[in-house]
């Protein structure tokens, strides 16, 4: 005998007519499920929620549809286009086409149903050369996804999602994600830095930087070292500075102005055991490793530095052009020397001889006449 308030299913194929007490609450079909389609449901009984995943499945008497709730922002990043499907199955897709009308959240068609819209399985496709990290709150774990892959969320599990700086210079929580990069990449900024003669410049700088993933790809331990720092643009922009002008610091302006490459590359990479500068410096925290640095532009912060730097380069190129042109004097000066010694050297001695004696013939001359005048 069935207690009040006993609910029970009864599948078809067949007729069914309800007798006086017993009212009928709702009609459930089967919902298909593609390999990589699914549904959450929860037990009423127990409480119980889980996902059915993969294949055809209705409900029970005592099961119902679950809807997982998300933030706003992992909204935001999961709807595509002008239809938010959150991934949903194409069983759903096409009920959403078809409605007028729906909830974003629960696929609640407004109108009359013979049944309850079923909330789909949260899905997110991860590109190449990226991960996701998703979050098991239930059980206290995580787990780490490479791409190319097609990540489902559980019940109980929610994405890791990333918050990482952006602009120049750099302001946080400018760009969002629900997946990390993992390069090669770069990331420009702009630095302020002081020389040890009070001389402020501001450097335009990128970062070329790429994650070591040789031993995550098969250790979730050292994967998850990927996601240990939330904003990691920030970090490693501030990192660099603060080497930067620490360099910068103990220096001259004229000094930094000669040798600006080496001593930026020398302070961002480090320096080996013979003083050369380092190929690359990893940041361990998070396995990032910052492959190179390019100066992009270097200027200086006040007027005064401005019109000093404007000064030196003004000397400079006038000491260049003074010295070329100092040596093709001293050139045209040896050349024209040559010359006329040549010619010396062709001119017959008995001449020479002729116009020693016809020179100090005048000299005698004139002398005498000299000396008769006087």
């Amino acid at each position: 005998l069935r207690q009040p308030g006993e609910r029970w299913l009864i599948r078809g194929p067949c007729e069914y007519v309800p007798p006086i007490g017993i009212e009928v609450a709702e009609k459930r079909t089967s919902i298909p499920l593609g390999e990589s389609e699914g549904i959450y449901v929860r037990n009423t009984k127990t409480g119980e929620v889980r996902a059915v995943i993969g294949s055809t499945y209705m409900l029970t008497e005592e099961e119902e549809h679950w809807e997982k709730v998300l933030s706003s922002k992992v909204k935001e990043l999961l709807e595509v286009n002008e239809m938010p499907y959150l991934g949903r199955s194409r069983f759903e897709q096409t009920i959403l086409r078809e409605s007028s009308s729906f909830d974003m959240c629960g696929l609640q068609v407004k109108g009359p149903r013979m049944e309850p819209k079923p909330f789909p399985v949260i899905s997110l496709q991860v590109p190449h050369n990226a991960a996701v990290q998703i979050n098991d709150y239930w059980q206290n774990k995580s787990r780490v996804e490479f791409g190319p892959v097609l990540v489902l969320l559980g019940p109980h599990e929610q994405f890791t999602l990333l918050s990482l700086s952006g602009g120049k210079p750099k302001r946080p929580h400018t760009v969002k994600s629900l997946y990390l990069l993992l390069g090669p990449d770069f990331v420009t900024d702009m630095v302020v830095v002081e020389t040890a003669d009070h001389a402020r410049l501001s450097l335009q700088l990128a970062y070329n930087w790429i994650f070591d993933t040789t031993d995550a790809l098969e250790n979730q331990k050292e994967a998850a070292k990927l996601f240990s720092v939330p904003d990691f643009v920030g970090d490693t922009c501030k990192a660099m500075a603060s080497r930067i002008r620490g360099a910068v610091a103990s220096i001259s302006f004229d000094y930094f102005h000669k040798n600006s490459a080496r001593i930026i590359r020398a302070a961002c990479l480090g320096l080996d055991n013979a003083g050369k500068v380092q190929d690359w410096y990893m940041f361990p925290e998070n396995r990032l490793r910052i492959t190179g640095v390019d100066i992009q532009s270097v200027a200086p912060g006040d007027e005064h530095i401005s019109e000093l730097l404007m000064k030196s380069v003004q000397m400079a190129i006038e000491i260049t052009t003074n010295s070329l042109e100092a040596s093709a004097r001293y050139v045209g000066l040896v050349e024209v020397q040559q010359q006329e010694r040549e010619q010396f050297d062709l001119v017959p001695i008995s001449n020479r001889v002729f116009n020693h004696w016809k020179y100090q013939f005048k000299e005698f001359t004139s002398n005498a006449v000299s000396r008769w005048d006087a």
